[in-house]
């Protein structure tokens, strides 16, 4: 029974899986982005083929789509035929449990403070809580914690003979997710650290062979995909600042909103551990802390990513700088088995098969998911509408409604967009705007893209204007979706 007893670890699972369901609906009701996963992942299932090509909308069809995600795609459509929704959710819940729980292990490790460690693994739950969607970029979540310990103990020289570690994490993360540009940022972080040990006659010349063998092979394979070195195009492709500022997640962090404290309080701890541990900060770990603090303070989606780097490494000044006071050492002593690791750890395995059982008895008893696309965020009567009307040729869609569209039409119907508008360039989004708003060139762009139906808004600036200028007819409407068609 000792051995059975849940460790701290466990705790930290159980209780970011239950505050991952919980937050689930509210998951849904965000963005859609998760529909154009479901729409290429079942087609990846149905078809064996991986697109290389747009095929979900009819405004750039054949452009080059390059597939960095189809992998997770797969993953999330195989999640969802078991169990639906509730699949992807129970997924996505089960990815940030893990992560944690390994955030943690690794923080109480490398700081040998258990204490410390847990409060920084709850602040860092804090600070990434805002991005937490169910979409690929959480399975870079788990992957950067896993590829930063792997990183810390080659340069430890704890891990110079597993090279083959790297190349084998980075296959699978560039065809999981374009976040592997990330682990490519840590190793140069890592490679610049042991440069500059280098300069201060401190460098180990073995270690720095080994960083350089593991970077050269993980970019190796970063390129084995089905669209090869087109991921890295992909990737680096959104330079646009118009583009940028039109969603939140990729505009610069509100420092006043409370949400982003705990961010803001890591940073603050982060910088006066590490001024006051100057003599025996980690060059390395100095690099990768202003390269993710930079880029968290540059676009918001990247706090989480800043936050997960710094655990370990907050948690290991931290733990320096208090062993100092001989009245942490009592303290530190006293709670010196707190953070053990049991034996068998049961729990986490227990509580996941509990969700599992609870969710397939649910969607047995009621045949429908416990989660649902939020039907006062998205057009869930409206599209339900042209499901069953089967409305023909090329539709305008609202650009936050695209991937709901998508899983629920593709492929008999293609959108005009949908949210990922990198793929789709300044130029479009700017016509869009355009003609959404019922301004400039709006009648023509519509002809340029033979646009013959509308599922938009109901409040809309378009919907008055294509009944009063355009005489189109309204053949539903609903409070928060319309659909016009030309006549």
């Amino acid at each position: 029974m000792q051995k059975l007893r849940p460790s701290l670890p466990d705790i930290i699972f159980i209780s970011v899986f239950i505050i991952a369901l919980a937050s689930g609906s509210q998951m849904l009701g965000i963005d859609s982005d998760l529909g154009r996963h479901l729409a290429l992942g079942n087609y990846i299932l149905d078809e064996r083929i991986i697109p290389t090509r747009d095929m979900l909308s009819h405004t750039q069809a054949g452009f080059s789509r390059p597939p960095y995600e189809w992998l997770s795609q797969v993953i999330f459509a195989i999640a969802y035929r078991l169990l639906n929704l509730d699949g992807v959710i129970l997924l996505t819940a089960l990815a940030l449990a893990i992560t944690f729980a390994l955030v943690y292990k690794y923080s109480s490790l490398r700081s040998d403070s258990p204490l410390p460690a847990l409060l920084i693994t709850f602040l860092v739950v804090g600070a990434s809580i805002i991005h937490w969607l169910p979409r690929p970029h959480i399975i870079t979540f788990l992957l950067l914690v896993i590829w930063i310990e792997a990183l810390e103990k080659l340069a430890n020289g704890e891990l110079t003979k597993k090279l083959y570690v790297f190349p084998i994490i980075m296959l699978f993360w560039a065809n999981l997710h374009g976040g592997f540009v990330f682990g490519i940022l840590v190793w140069l972080a890592y490679l610049a650290g042991w440069l500059w040990d280098t300069l201060q006659g401190k460098s180990n010349r073995q270690i720095g062979k080994s960083l350089i063998i593991a970077g050269i092979t993980s970019l190796m394979a970063t390129v084995m995909t089905p669209d090869l070195w087109h991921n890295w195009d992909a990737v680096l492709n959104n330079k646009s600042a118009f583009i940028l500022n039109r969603t939140v997640e990729t505009m610069r962090p509100d420092l006043s909103d409370l949400s982003i404290f705990p961010y803001a309080f890591l940073l603050v701890l982060l910088f006066f551990f590490f001024v006051v541990n100057r003599k025996t900060v980690k060059a390395s770990h100095v690099f990768l802390m202003i390269g993710f603090g930079t880029m968290s303070l540059l676009m918001a989606r990247n706090i989480p990513l800043f936050a997960l780097a710094c655990a370990p490494i907050l948690s290991r000044n931290a733990g320096d700088y208090l062993s100092r006071f001989k009245l942490w050492e009592r303290i530190n002593k006293r709670f010196a088995g707190f953070g053990e690791i049991a034996t068998l750890s049961v729990w986490p395995i227990v509580a996941a098969i509990f969700a599992v059982v609870y969710f397939a008895a649910f969607n047995f008893k009621y045949e429908r998911s416990f989660y649902q696309f939020d039907p006062t965020v998205f057009p869930v009567e409206a599209t339900a509408y042209v499901q069953k009307h089967l409305l023909q040729g090329n539709m305008f869609n609202d650009f936050n409604w695209g991937g709901y569209l998508e899983y629920k039409l593709f492929p008999k119907n293609k959108v005009f967009l949908d949210s990922q508008s990198d793929f789709y360039g300044e130029h479009l989004i700017r016509e869009y705007d355009q003609i959404i708003a019922a301004n400039g060139d709006w009648v023509m762009l519509l002809d340029k893209y033979q646009v013959e139906w509308a599922i938009i808004p109901s409040q809309a600036s378009l919907k008055q204007a294509l009944q009063n200028k355009l005489n189109w007819d309204i053949v539903y409407q609903d409070a928060i979706a319309t659909i016009l068609r030309k006549p």
